[in-house]
């Protein structure tokens, strides 16, 4: 009998994880294939965003690429691209003006959501007190909300654009930072000719072009991106308004929520079933690649065979659901190109510089039965914890699903006010964009009742997220 069928038989809702390996010093990525894919395995899913590129999150750079160019003029891609270096921030110093404009639009476009997500995401992760808080206020799922911010950010950067100036910008940036890359294209067809058959896909939050250049640099098979309504030839600005740099400056058309999809937490795994239904198949061997940077996709648990986490700041936690898939980790630090490079030009320990010292320790495997020894109590803590947790979501869903009910009522409200916007022109799109902007209040309002509603929740969600924390610290899985 399988441990998670054993775990389920005994009334149990949480357990261990099979094995977990933890690799001290970075490998290269066919090196960590050969120790963390078992034989027939016949899907890798990768995220992007820091997986593909050692600390880089390729879909924020293209929103830095997109001012640069609109500040820049059209001759950027052509001219000052030869000259530029990482970094988000551009400043061309041979046209002050622009470079003053290029400024004054990066603080228009990024000022409050990249505060935002500063406080939010980052200091709040840090932070016990202002991380409990983030619950509280958000709901059980922060992380998904707190990155929402960023992410309409950047799809109304978008919007901006013709689609295929947009992706010539993804191009530059995927270039800019070949450097940090830790997958290359003959690494694919090497996966591809060790496991036969085998289908590889990019499933990431990132932006649609951004994806589509990653497809071609790699040669991947898939690829699940967030996604809005294209229109002659370019993507329709996100209906959150809010993430306008002048609320009162009406995008050229908008998507509607229907065609309107953020790729990120189970809604990946949503999306990954939907296109690839064998991947429900339990005796489909998968495996999911990904950073994980803020826990965001823990949730993998559930979806894959195997899952390896690579620099990662929160790995996978080695207690999961009882009928979770997974059976195995994987946790280790993945090599660049540049280290790499440097390694074969005879540098044999070269790591960057911003990689933390813990890089350099041995190997450790621990199996089913050191794990429950090690771990047993934070394990009975996560049962309590979960099974509390169920008790509460019981309690309240009778007067949660009021309030749904309210948001739903409020997005179809929505839905047909942005079909009437579109279909408008002068004083009527005019009135339309009010009758938008009323129904999307309606909707705050009902998600801040509903994270209200669920506080008794996500207080528990959040004492469970402390509780994996510490498992994982029990098993010294530092950040890479």
């Amino acid at each position: 009998m399988r441990s998670a069928d054993a775990h389920a038989a005994r009334g149990q809702l949480t357990r261990c994880v099979d094995r977990i390996a933890i690799l001290g010093a970075p490998v290269d990525f066919r090196e960590l294939c050969e120790r963390a894919l078992p034989p027939g395995t016949r899907y890798v899913v990768f995220d992007l965003d820091r997986t593909l590129h050692f600390g880089r999150n390729m879909g924020e750079l293209l929103g830095w690429e997109i001012c640069a160019h609109q500040s820049y003029g059209p001759a950027y891609v052509a001219e000052l691209q030869a000259s530029r270096t990482g970094g988000r921030v551009y400043l061309e110093r041979s046209r002050p003006l622009a470079a003053l404009g290029y400024m004054a639009r990066a603080a228009d476009h990024w000022g409050l959501p990249g505060l935002f997500y500063l406080l939010w995401g980052k200091i709040a992760a840090r932070h016990a007190a202002l991380w409990r808080r983030s619950f509280r206020r958000f709901g059980p799922e922060p992380v998904r909300a707190i990155q929402s911010i960023p992410q309409h950010a950047l799809m109304h950067r978008i919007a901006a654009l013709p689609l295929a100036t947009v992706r010539e910008l993804a191009a530059c940036v995927w270039n800019r930072y070949r450097a940090d890359q830790t997958v290359e294209r003959a690494d694919i067809a090497w996966l591809r000719q060790r496991y036969p058959g085998v289908k590889i896909i990019i499933s990431s939050a990132s932006p649609q072009p951004t994806l589509e250049v990653g497809a071609e640099e790699l040669g991947v098979d898939g690829i699940v991106y967030s996604s809005l309504e294209e229109h002659e030839g370019r993507l329709s600005a996100p209906c959150d308004l809010r993430r306008l740099a002048r609320p009162d400056a009406a995008p050229h058309r908008i998507s509607p929520p229907s065609r309107a999809r953020i790729n990120a937490g189970r809604a990946k795994l949503h999306e990954l079933h939907t296109r690839y239904p064998e991947l429900r198949d339990p005796a489909v061997v998968s495996v999911g690649i990904s950073d994980t940077g803020y826990g965001e996709d823990h949730c993998w648990t559930d979806a894959f065979t195997q899952l390896v986490d690579v620099n990662s700041a929160t790995p996978f936690p080695p207690i999961v659901g009882a009928g979770a898939r997974v059976r195995s980790i994987v946790s280790a630090g993945l090599l660049t190109r540049r280290e790499r490079d440097a390694r074969a030009a005879g540098n044999a320990d070269y790591l960057d510089p911003r990689r933390k010292p813990a890089a350099s320790r041995t190997d450790r495997e621990l199996g089913r039965d050191e794990l429950a020894t090690l771990l047993a109590p934070v394990h009975d803590t996560v049962e309590r914890l979960t099974r509390e947790l169920g008790r509460r979501e019981l309690a309240v869903a009778a007067d949660r699903a009021v309030h749904a009910r309210e948001a739903e009522r409020a997005e179809q409200a929505i839905e047909d006010a942005v079909h009437a916007f579109n279909a408008s022109a002068g004083a009527a799109r005019a009135q339309a964009m009010r009758t938008l902007k009323q129904h999307l209040d309606r909707r705050v309002a009902a998600t801040r009742r509903l994270a209200r509603m669920d506080r008794p929740v996500s207080a528990v969600t959040y004492e469970l997220s402390r509780e994996l924390e510490r498992a994982r610290r029990a098993l010294d899985v530092d950040a890479r």
